[in-house]
């Protein structure tokens, strides 16, 4: 049981303690939404200039960006319109791979006429959010690498394995996308498990049944752990995404 609550506590600081300052790189697409061009009135390009003038190491998506770095190390960038009949107004948003907002300036404002002076005017006046964010890069990783391991050296309670043979080396399970993560199903197909996702890509809530517990990776393997009349369970999952 103390095994399990140190999970929940740790899957949770991982959650809440997101920092601006703990990412250094960020992607920026090539289109915004509201636009039909790619880096429209040059915006796109603006934007990852911008992002690099306040330290941040920014990449358009189509350009080549460091092949070393996990997913969930970057943050995405988008820009977000909000006009009105004489003003141009325009944030940045900046989103964790899990699409939680992890900073967002205040509306920059333009009241020029020509679309591609107003655009570019109101993007600018962004920056005075992040004159006020002062971001500096604390040389946190948050690679999901760290976080299995800091799990796997919490033993303060054996594993029992349940025995299981629904999880053998022949059966499969198949992970299919749903709004908050993913519905596990058999080969039939049936639902044999919902996975909930939290702040870290590889590490899922997870509800079999009445079982409640996580889903992890551990070595090249995937378990789902539970807590169960007073045992903690480790079954491990052949599960294909």
């Amino acid at each position: 049981m103390k095994r399990l609550v140190l999970l929940f506590i740790l899957i949770s600081s991982y959650a809440f303690s997101q920092s601006v300052n703990d990412y250094q790189y960020v992607i920026v697409p090539v289109k915004f939404d509201f636009f039909k061009k790619d880096d429209q009135y040059g915006l796109n390009t603006l934007t990852k200039l911008l992002l690099q003038k306040y330290g941040f190491k920014a990449y358009l998506s189509n350009e080549e960006i460091p092949q070393n770095v996990e997913r969930c190390n970057f943050l995405y960038a988008n820009v977000l319109e909000k006009n009105g009949v004489f003003i141009t107004k325009v944030k940045i948003v900046l989103k964790d791979c899990q699409e939680k907002v992890i900073f967002e300036t205040q509306f920059g404002e333009s009241r020029e006429k020509e679309f591609a002076v107003a655009y570019n005017l109101a993007l600018r006046d962004t920056g005075k959010s992040f004159d006020k964010l002062d971001y500096k890069y604390n040389g946190v990783n948050r690679n999901v690498t760290q976080a299995t391991t800091v799990i796997n050296q919490i033993e303060t309670e054996p594993i029992v394995n349940s025995g299981s043979t629904a999880t053998s080396n022949e059966t499969f399970y198949f992970a299919q996308p749903i709004a908050n993560g993913y519905q596990v199903v058999d080969s039939e197909p049936k639902v044999i498990m919902k996975l909930i996702n939290t702040s870290q890509k590889y590490i899922f809530l997870a509800e079999k049944g009445d079982k409640k517990g996580v889903v992890l990776p551990k070595g090249d393997k995937w378990v789902f752990e539970y807590y169960e009349n007073g045992k903690t369970f480790s079954e491990p999952l052949n599960l294909k995404f």
